[in-house]
């Protein structure tokens, strides 16, 4: 049963790392976006607020890498807690089949699209009325 429990241990572990990841990046992303938007302001470039569109679509898109991750460990989780002392691998292997395409479906949760299209439409109006003056 030690085994078992190190392994399930192994995994909750990267579970949290990659929630951690997941809570830097969309740190990383307001952060990013707010400074950039802010010295646009100042300045009046419009580049500065493309490049906020354009991190933010990419801070998206590992957001949503790591959560797919994370999903994936939490699967590994429950697949580990049902076997048997004996037939313990400590495999930490998560399932990368059709992987793109999860990858894209966890993109589109709910709590993301809502948060990084937030940003970047506030950046999207900047960028019209920056280009209106």
């Amino acid at each position: 049963m030690e085994a078992k429990l190190k392994h399930l241990e192994f995994i909750h572990e990267a579970i949290s790392r990659m929630a951690t990841n997941s809570f830097l990046f969309k740190g990383w992303a307001i952060t990013i976006a707010a400074g950039l938007s802010a010295f646009a302001a100042v300045e009046t470039k419009r580049a500065l607020l493309v490049i906020a569109v354009v991190s933010t679509v990419l801070f998206w898109g590992l957001d949503g890498y790591y959560l797919w991750l994370e999903r994936g460990f939490v699967t590994l989780h429950k697949r580990v807690a049902t076997l048997n002392e004996a037939d313990i691998d400590f495999s930490m292997a998560v399932d990368k089949k059709h992987a793109a395409r999860r990858w894209f479906k966890t993109c589109w949760r709910p709590h993301l699209w809502l948060f990084y299209l937030s940003i970047i439409a506030i950046d999207l109006v900047a960028i019209s009325l920056l280009k209106s003056k």
